[in-house]
């Protein structure tokens, strides 16, 4: 990601918010794609920055060096500004963080976004990383019913990440009161959901062992969005083994 595109994703962020009649922007670090925790980083801020561990109250709650943290970022703030255009310069584009406008009180998103981890798949528990700016996209346009997506729109004006190119992307939320919200149970994901969710990690691994098939002309998104494509129609053919899945998506790669 350049320096432009750092500065124009923050300044989009920053019109949306103004736009919202928001003066804070919440944004959730994934940690564990760094090399050292980005923790230590978040408390050092003056005037402090609000924070919270998305894995509180979870029993991976003692990862704190792993954890998501929900952090709100007062742009009003010149160095609270300055701290956030500092970790997007040291994450060099790494798909770790994924940004939010709310009116709500940090708190009760905070917890909101927390209970928002848990999910299940035939009564067996799990988390689920919404929070990878990589997966998020997908929950709403292949994995999600309507009815599941709510919990991730009511507390949001908008989200926004950047894609696999470094382009600044915005999602529309369908911004709720808290009060409204009732105590989440955990989502339970289909058999199918958890197959098409994971077929992102397999096109992930084809970009890269197919590296030499993918037509040059097309950019780090499209070339992902072509493997996962054809990662879902492997599924659909019954094709389950990694060798036999990026067989298929070289072949659906050569035809495109």
């Amino acid at each position: 990601m350049t320096i432009t595109q750092r500065g124009t994703w923050i300044d989009l962020l920053e019109a949306s918010c103004v736009k919202a009649s928001i003066t804070c922007l919440d944004i959730i670090i994934d940690q564990a794609g760094s090399n050292a925790p980005l923790l230590p980083s978040v408390v050092s801020v003056q005037p402090s920055l609000t924070w919270y561990s998305l894995f509180t109250g979870l029993p991976e709650a003692g990862a704190e060096e792993l954890a998501p943290l929900l952090v709100r970022v007062d742009l009003a703030q010149p160095l609270q500004r300055q701290w956030l255009k500092g970790l997007m310069h040291e994450l060099q584009g790494r798909s770790q963080l994924l940004a939010l406008a709310s009116h709500w009180p940090f708190q009760a998103l905070a917890e909101h976004l927390g209970r928002c981890l848990e999910a299940r798949n035939g009564g067996y528990p799990g988390l689920l990383r919404y929070y990878d700016p990589r997966l998020f996209p997908l929950l709403f346009s292949h994995v999600l019913q309507a009815d599941q997506q709510q919990p991730w729109l009511r507390p949001a004006v908008f989200w926004s990440w950047l894609d696999r190119d470094g382009i600044p992307q915005h999602f529309p939320g369908a911004p709720d009161t808290p009060e409204s919200v009732a105590m989440l149970s955990p989502i339970e994901l289909s058999d199918s959901q958890v197959d098409t969710l994971g077929c992102a990690s397999d096109a992930t691994l084809a970009m890269n062992n197919l590296r030499h098939a993918l037509p040059g002309e097309r950019s780090a998104e499209q070339h992902f969005q072509a493997c996962y494509g054809a990662m879902l129609e492997a599924t659909l053919a019954g094709l389950l083994l990694m060798p036999e899945r990026e067989a298929f998506t070289l072949d659906k790669l050569r035809i495109a």
